[in-house]
């Protein structure tokens, strides 16, 4: 399996809140402007369509826009260590291949490349976007369900836990 990486956003700085009890109640990780898969290929759409995709990536990684964001962030590589926070989760990627733009129909984003798990986005489960001036950090546009993300507590790389059996103690 291919896995991407977030840690703990500072609490209000995520839809889907920083503890993984918080993170259980929201049904997984989500944006603050969509909910559901049919939602996200809407908004996908919207940005590609009006132009603003790789602006507001650039808000986003910036950190300028991340209340009422598109996206979520998630990172290739595993975490040491990120904002101090005692959680860090991680949710398959596997499937994700790079697709051209015209899957939706027009030129896209030069500044941005596509990454779905199926080669039409009315099928995709999985929708990433990467600013190509950080290669490394996946901007997430699907929700990504409890049963698909593992939690790991503190820094030992080797204790992934399936979220939904994490019982708080």
């Amino acid at each position: 399996m291919t896995y991407a990486y977030l840690g703990a956003e500072p609490p209000g700085q995520s839809a889907f809140g920083s503890t993984p009890a918080d993170v259980k109640l929201a049904s997984g990780f989500k944006q603050w402007k969509s909910d559901s898969l049919t939602i996200s290929r809407a908004n996908l759409r919207r940005l590609v369509n009006n132009g603003t995709l790789a602006l507001e990536a650039e808000r986003w990684c910036s950190g300028e826009k991340r209340e009422d964001g598109w996206f979520f962030s998630s990172e290739l590589d595993e975490p040491a260590d990120y904002h101090a926070s005692p959680y860090f989760y991680r949710f398959d990627i596997t499937g994700l291949t790079q697709k051209a733009w015209t899957v939706l129909g027009n030129y896209g984003a030069p500044e941005m490349h596509l990454y779905l798990d199926s080669d039409d986005l009315d099928t995709a489960t999985k929708i990433v976007v990467i600013w190509l001036a950080r290669p490394r950090q996946l901007l997430v546009m699907s929700p990504v369900g409890v049963n698909l993300i593992d939690l790991r507590i503190g820094k030992n790389p080797d204790v992934w836990l399936p979220l939904e059996d994490y019982d708080g103690a």
